[in-house]
């Protein structure tokens, strides 16, 4: 990252703990001159421009933990480990992948790991090692969180979505605090200055009075677990109001008469009083986003790892793909990777072992067990 021999100076870099990898500067101290001695935003940063988090203030507490791993450690045959150096570690750990791959094949060797909000780098380097070894089969804590939202943007679009909340006139965070999880660009700066303008619209779906909540203009608070039938009321009143995009819809989709027959029979009251929210909220709620020029959507665990969440995630699509909200300025666009993380992609093989289904490219984190203790040839072989 920096020359050690320069320690004194700051030095530009970035954070990768979360995907929005804000540009900072780094002051190198402590005995070895590796340490993170102070750490601050850069300024010259054309995304971040100086903004940091917590997160990437405490980068040093990450990089050198009292109880971090720093040297290979090998079992001994009493079960006890013994440091050994990196050359040896790699020069061994590669020899039994080969004989692995040689003995089974590379379909037996399986990785876990790099994730798609922090681990960049162990994510982007993975396909080197997994085209050496001949592997195919590959997970990360993005499939205990995310596969939900992956299977429905895979059908849906091809691709993910990113969601422009910088110059989004209406704003709407489902399941998701941003004023600590961040995940967007200069978050705190961002949300206050949508909850200052009077033009602009924040607008939350959380059961708790969130930080993010408390500065929103309409804070729905719906009962634990009842997003689903929140939001396919909001889209219920999108439909049955006729508050949707049809010149959009007729030009950029297929299969929109299917869905919008299903949600003109919503019972928008009904599914309100399910949710625990007034009907009349709901109804000013989806008129507001059919009114916006714009409109910026994003949802994260409170929802994905909830009931329903599949489901949830398609309502919340709907939301913005049936009000014309999608590749312009300030709304949900596509977005591209430098390195393949994961795989947006509904039709893959299934799991070689239980045959559980693949989605996004990541093996389900709750057969991973199964897949290697399994009594079957391909489990025997890992």
């Amino acid at each position: 990252m920096t020359d050690v021999s320069s320690a004194g100076t700051w030095h530009a870099t970035a954070c990768i703990l979360c995907e929005c990898n804000c540009g900072i500067q780094v002051e190198l101290g402590g005995e070895d001159g590796r340490h993170l001695a102070r750490i601050r935003g850069d300024r010259a940063h054309p995304s971040s421009q100086g903004y940091t988090c917590n997160k990437a203030l405490r980068l040093d507490h990450y990089q050198h933990g009292p109880d971090r791993v720093t040297r290979p450690l090998r079992r001994r045959a009493d079960g006890r480990f013994e440091e050994i150096d990196w050359d040896t570690a790699i020069r061994e750990v590669a020899a039994r992948l080969a004989k692995v791959r040689d003995t089974h094949g590379g379909e037996a060797i399986f990785y876990y790991g790099g994730g798609g909000q922090g681990n960049h780098l162990g994510g982007a380097y993975s396909g080197a090692t997994l085209s050496a070894l001949g592997s195919r089969y590959r997970s990360s804590a993005l499939a205990q969180e995310k596969t939900g939202d992956f299977w429905v943007h895979g059908f849906m679009l091809g691709t993910g979505a990113r969601a422009d909340f910088e110059h989004a006139e209406v704003a709407l965070f489902l399941g998701k605090n941003p004023w600590h999880s961040h995940g967007l660009p200069r978050a705190r700066h961002t949300l206050r200055q949508i909850s200052k303008d009077p033009a602009r619209t924040l607008i939350v779906i959380d059961p708790r009075r969130t930080e993010t909540a408390e500065l929103a203009d309409i804070h729905l608070q719906v009962k634990p677990g009842t997003d689903a039938w929140l939001v396919a009321a909001m889209v219920g009143v999108l439909v049955q109001e006729d508050l949707v995009d049809h010149a959009w819809i007729c030009e950029h989709t297929s299969g929109a008469e299917e869905v919008l027959a299903r949600f003109r029979s919503i019972p928008v009251a009904r599914y309100a009083a399910v949710a625990g929210i007034a009907e009349d909220v709901v109804r000013l709620v989806a008129r507001r986003l059919a009114s916006a020029k714009s409109v910026a959507i994003a949802e994260d665990l409170g929802v994905q790892m909830n009931r329903h969440s599949t489901l949830v995630s398609w309502v919340e699509k709907l939301l913005w793909a049936l009000t014309g909200n999608y590749a312009k300025p300030g709304a949900m666009n596509a977005f591209s990777t430098l390195g393949k993380l994961f795989s947006t992609s509904p039709r893959t093989r299934p799991s070689p072992v239980v045959g559980a289904r693949i989605i996004g490219g990541l093996v389900p984190c709750n057969v991973i067990a199964d897949e290697i203790l399994a009594d079957h040839p391909a489990a025997t072989a890992r």
